[in-house]
């Protein structure tokens, strides 16, 4: 078996998922919650149902609990004559623990059968009740039969009728009622009523370890009115119950309904006005909720808040303890749940800036790779710019002798990276225009008139002139791609300027 001090991490992951569904409800440390649920073989409802209803030395929910079978609740036949008749419970008490009792709504409409069929059944339901009357006297008179043989009147008893046609109510409904008719009937007060069901003021105190006053009232009782006009409704009672220093939660019931009924079968109350007093023990359990002390029947003011204060004052040290130990507890774990989101945090940004420094390597490395693909580009064509230039270089017509016929007199201003500054040649008047362009472009290789080698006109390029033709006065470009002949666009003669194209120029 696990210590409570055993690591978490070590459970398996259902154990986990167990640990987180019970702790979710129950809101217990889990230094606490292990050994329970390994108590109940890691079962939550198991572990559920004893953490509110308390747990006892039970083999056999310990047996259901390992095959994670909830254990059966059995009913209990035993009423207050069949107490006083036998003189002794059919077995002790283990442990006086509170129940947690959820009251099961009850059926608002009762169906009728027809009446041709309640005339038929008549005769039959009269004698039922003859001999259900009959059977139940003989049973009163012959306590020691077996059960057995006795009428089951624990279902009745459960499942009463509603007195004086007070009709079901929803818990915090019901105590809503009560306390509209406590105020009408004894006028305005300061008691603080808790404005919900017995289960739901139980938690309550469970959680916050607080001490849960239960008052039960029977208004058929004859001395319901005296104890609360002289008694609970006294200022001593009233001011002690609103202390806040006393922890205290209260919670009243009409055993009319069927919600305080079934608290007062459960608590066994026997004398009305019936006061508990409900707190945790930690002598018994840390978990358990128990009934700490009983006040039943009339008394004054004096006596009745003595018991009560003597008993909230014994256990109120014990829980004062508890309630101390649990802030620790809960300050410890509020501090780990800081360290573990402040680590989070800083985790967190540990990763951004590693993300962002990731991507910036990346985005690094990128660019390099595009500079460097770029300055390939730009050296393969400039190489095949140049195999261009050597190629067309070699396809240029030679200048024609100055006495032949249809020849164009064309004077240049170079670019200033030439040497040349101002260049005349003789050109044929049917060439094309792009003639002109091509020996501007190739002058480097045509200026010192040597031959020049035979290249082969590179792959896939499209040669674009960086410059144009222009004639100044008038202004007039020669523009490659309108196409024409020299002869027709200049003329016999022209004087014309090389003027390089610019970037911006070639975007507008």
């Amino acid at each position: 078996m696990a210590t409570p001090e055993m690591d978490i991490n070590q459970l398996s992951e259902s154990q986990q998922l167990a640990l987180q569904q019970y702790t979710s409800v129950t809101d217990q440390e889990a230094t606490a919650a292990i050994p329970l649920l390994q108590r109940s073989q890691w079962n939550v409802e198991i572990a559920i149902a004893k953490f509110f209803d308390g747990e006892g030395p039970d083999l056999v929910a310990e047996a259901l609990a390992a095959q994670s079978v909830p254990p059966p609740r059995s009913a209990r036949q035993e009423n207050l004559q069949h107490s006083l008749l036998q003189g002794h419970p059919s077995r002790p008490r283990q442990s006086d623990t509170a129940p947690r009792i959820v009251p099961q709504a009850e059926d608002e409409v009762v169906r009728r059968p027809p009446f041709l069929l309640a005339i038929l059944f008549a005769p039959f339901n009269m004698l039922y009740k003859l001999f259900s009357t009959s059977f139940g006297l003989f049973s009163f008179l012959f306590p020691f039969l077996p059960r057995a043989l006795r009428p089951a009147t624990a279902a009745g008893t459960a499942r009463r009728a509603n007195t004086a046609g007070r009709r079901s109510l929803k818990p915090r409904d019901a105590s809503l009622r009560l306390k509209r008719e406590f105020e009408e009937e004894y006028g305005s007060n300061t008691l603080p009523f808790f404005e919900g069901g017995y289960a739901q003021a139980l938690d309550l105190a469970k959680k916050d370890l607080k001490f849960l006053l239960i008052i039960l009232l029977s208004p058929e009782h004859d001395d319901t009115s005296s104890f609360i006009q002289d008694t609970l409704l006294s200022a001593e009672v009233q001011a002690f119950i609103n202390d806040p220093s006393t922890n205290i939660i209260l919670w009243t019931g009409d055993v009319r309904d069927s919600e305080a009924y079934q608290v007062s079968s459960a608590l066994n109350c026997n004398k009305f006005p019936f006061t508990a007093i409900v707190a945790n023990d930690p002598s018994v359990s840390t978990t358990n909720m128990s009934v700490i002390a009983r006040v039943t029947g009339p008394m004054d003011a004096g006596t009745y808040l003595a018991k009560i204060r003597n008993t909230i004052s014994t256990h109120g040290e014990q829980l004062a303890r508890v309630r101390a130990s649990r802030s620790a507890q809960n300050f410890e774990r509020t501090l780990r749940q800081e360290q573990d989101s402040a680590y989070e945090r800083s985790l967190a940004q540990d990763k951004e800036r590693a993300r962002v420094k990731k991507e910036a390597e990346a985005a690094a490395k990128a660019e390099e790779r595009r500079k460097k693909a770029e300055a390939e580009a730009a050296e393969i064509l400039a190489q095949k710019k140049l195999q261009w230039r050597k190629w067309r270089a070699s396809r240029i017509d030679p200048e024609p002798s100055a006495d032949a016929k249809d020849v164009v007199r064309i004077a240049m201003k170079m670019p200033e990276h030439l040497e040349a500054a101002r260049v005349t040649r003789r050109f044929k008047g049917q060439n094309n225009i792009e003639e002109l362009y091509a020996f501007v472009q190739c002058y480097e290789f045509l200026q010192d008139g040597s031959a020049v080698e035979e290249v082969s006109k590179p792959e896939g390029y499209e040669h674009e002139f960086d410059f144009r033709l222009v004639q100044t006065l008038p202004r007039v470009v020669y523009e490659v791609s309108e196409g024409g002949t020299i002869g027709e666009r200049v003329g016999r003669s022209g004087n014309l300027i090389v003027e390089p194209i610019k970037a911006n120029e070639d975007e507008e």
